[in-house]
């Protein structure tokens, strides 16, 4: 399984040698070496012919109403399009309308991936949308500043939507883009994505990819959960390395699926779509960041980067190290479920920390809140998970085992503990 490193982009003219070099891959696609593809969902039909990747498509602009030559135009939309109830569509079917086509430009090289809609204001137009980090960055030119998003049914370089990066991390390889006054947005179905508990989901569970894969546009892929939480050590959009915490699936993934959607059989996102392995011995072996981690970064990015100049997540430190041992399984009496549990300890407390002369090595975290909300910590990622909810004045509750005697320590967030994190 560890016989290369995470390519961040590929192209199919060299993908049979890629499978067989290198053992994970993210999931953008380089359009560079596909102009044809374009064709495919860019409403080009071949009138303009140039293939340029989405180079010279027309912005949304914040609604202006202005035109573009290839097909569709702002202010002209499909009788009833936005008009209808998407509550009577099919609760699967309506992932689509959650899901975005996303075109980054670098230097006039368009690469895609795909999206989803994370929050959503259809009377305004304004959107957030989270993707994966390294569908917006390119380790040679940077983040890209030319984003272009495509609805569903929508696929048209005239309702292309412009979009801007907020923030995100390269270490989590997650990134909030913005759309503001979007006239596309208000005359869609498009809706926010309902988020699954991906805690709740078991192996064995029927799960579904909505993305655009190859960057042949929207298509759908089902399997089922096959790990619900295991780390892994990957190569990061900067090619630095980096450990996910992800969860493993079978369902299909190629180029262009980063950032979409893992859903759940009842149409809530589960994850984000993030890499796969690939290689002449392996069969759909995929990865996506499980949604409750993909919603407490996306929180963080909007609280902190939104409006301003900070484009990087900001982690609250307790200043404790701590691990985890596996002490077996927890089986849940209603519905009989086994699912796997952990202690976990503290190992170290660093000096003048929120945590010295609170809590000890030694202690056993039995839950932690953040401003009163209580996670159960029985996995080492409920805490460090859930710290990700602190912010500047957060109180941070700890119940503790320490040696046998409950204890409940709190403490304040201040800007003192708080770090930027890559």
């Amino acid at each position: 399984m560890n016989k290369g490193k995470l390519i961040i982009r590929t192209g199919v003219a060299i993908a049979l040698v890629i499978t067989m070099l290198f053992s994970l891959s993210s999931c953008i696609i380089d359009f560079e070496f596909y102009s044809d593809l374009l064709d495919g969902y860019l409403g080009n039909d071949n009138d303009n012919g140039n293939g340029n990747g989405g180079e010279n498509q027309n912005p949304d602009n914040g609604g202006s109403g202005n035109d573009s030559s290839g097909g569709g135009s702002i202010g002209e939309f499909y009788p009833g399009s936005g008009e209808g109830e998407i509550d009577n569509i099919p609760t699967l079917q309506q992932t689509l309308l959650s899901t975005v086509i996303i075109v980054a430009n670098f230097s006039y090289t368009p690469s895609a991936g795909s999206g989803v809609i994370y929050q959503i204001d259809k009377e305004s137009g304004d959107a957030y949308i989270i993707t994966n980090y390294h569908v917006v960055y390119s380790d040679l030119y940077g983040l890209s500043s030319n984003i272009k998003l495509y609805l569903y049914g929508m696929e048209l370089e005239g309702y292309a939507i412009s979009a801007k990066f907020i923030g995100g991390s390269v270490n989590y390889d997650i990134a909030v883009l913005k759309v503001e006054g979007s006239e596309v947005l208000k005359n869609s179905y498009a809706k926010a994505a309902e988020l699954a508990d991906s805690e709740s989901i078991r192996v064995f569970d029927t799960v579904y990819t909505v993305g655009n894969p190859e960057g042949y546009g929207f298509s759908v892929c089902k399997g089922i959960l096959s790990v619900e939480s295991e780390n892994l050590d990957m190569e990061g959009a900067d090619g630095s390395s980096i450990s996910l915490r992800v969860m493993r699936f079978d369902a299909a993934v190629n180029g262009g699926n980063s950032g979409g959607g893992l859903y759940d059989s009842n149409g809530r996102l589960a994850g984000i779509v993030c890499a796969k392995r690939v290689g002449s011995d392996i069969d759909n072996i995929g990865y996506a960041i499980p949604s409750n981690l993909a919603k407490n970064l996306a929180d963080n990015i909007i609280y902190h980067c939104n409006g301003s100049t900070v484009t990087k997540l900001n982690r609250a430190l307790m200043g404790v190290t701590i691990t985890s041992y596996v002490s077996g399984l927890v089986i849940d009496p209603d519905t009989g479920s086994a699912v796997k549990a952990e202690k976990v300890e503290v190992i170290e407390v660093s000096s003048g920390s929120l945590a010295e002369g609170k809590v000890k090595a030694g202690d056993v975290i039995k839950s932690i809140a953040v401003d009163g909300v209580t996670v159960e910590a029985t996995r080492l990622h409920h805490v460090t998970d859930h710290m990700l909810n602190a912010r500047v004045g957060s109180t941070i509750t700890l119940s503790i085992d320490r040696g046998g005697e409950m204890l409940s320590v709190s403490f304040t967030v201040t800007s003192a503990n708080i770090t930027l994190e890559k």
